[in-house]
């Protein structure tokens, strides 16, 4: 599995557009802690520190679906297509690969987000662990789904149009079924990480429990896939 995870992660590394996104989000954290350094004032008498991330989050909840899809839609599918699927199966089991795959993908993001809390931390002094843990959260769900995703479509040009898709929905719906108890909404609710973002505490737990479910899912279809 480790060999699939690192080749993973410094694969997605040479993209342009991961490249891209690093430097985003590297530039709008820099430029959210430097104005706010020089204009405490807009803090507020109590110090909201919180500010100082308020572009990252932002990001990452608002346009995360679309970075993720954007760089690895094609996380699994692409071996599909290229046939190297074969050679890998020789070697390592179908779970190692889906796993592989997986966490090689997000230990990316998490060095990506991790770089821009860095930045903001020099700045605020001072640390923000509820809301790193609240992005790499978010992360990991869509990192997963997007496993998932590219488990079920087969052709990678599919993958980049239903993420695209899915990457201006899901933001949208989610927050809007975190603020309501319309019972149209309810499966986006409890489905997306959005509504347990926004309650934060012990329910940043049920994410991560949901990424179980979908791993599983990714790894069955997979695993009965005729290669």
């Amino acid at each position: 599995m480790i060999p699939i995870i690192r080749n993973e992660f410094f694969q997605t590394f040479k993209s342009f557009k991961s490249v891209a996104i690093v430097l985003f989000f590297t530039l709008t954290s820099f430029l959210t802690a430097t104005y706010l350094a020089n204009h405490p004032e807009l803090l507020g008498d109590g110090g909201n520190d919180s500010a100082y991330t308020s572009s990252i989050k932002f990001s990452i909840f608002f346009l995360g679906f679309l970075f993720v899809f954007a760089v690895s839609h094609d996380i699994v599918n692409r071996e599909l297509d290229d046939q190297t699927v074969r050679l890998l199966v020789s070697k390592t089991s179908r779970f190692n690969i889906i796993a592989g795959k997986f966490l090689g993908s997000f230990l990316f993001w998490v060095c990506s987000i991790s770089i821009s809390f860095f930045v903001v931390t020099l700045y605020a002094k001072s640390t923000f662990f509820l809301d790193y843990l609240t992005v790499i959260t978010v992360l990991f769900f869509i990192t997963c789904l997007n496993v998932l995703l590219s488990t079920v479509l087969t052709r990678p040009g599919m993958t980049m149009f239903v993420g695209i898709i899915l990457g201006v929905l899901c933001p949208v719906l989610g927050f809007w079924a975190a603020f309501s108890n319309t019972w149209y909404l309810l499966s986006f609710k409890y489905l997306l990480p959005y509504y347990y973002v926004v309650a934060s505490g012990g329910y940043l737990v049920v994410p991560f429990l949901l990424v179980l479910l979908f791993l599983a899912a990714s790894y069955f279809m997979f695993n009965r896939r005729d290669l």
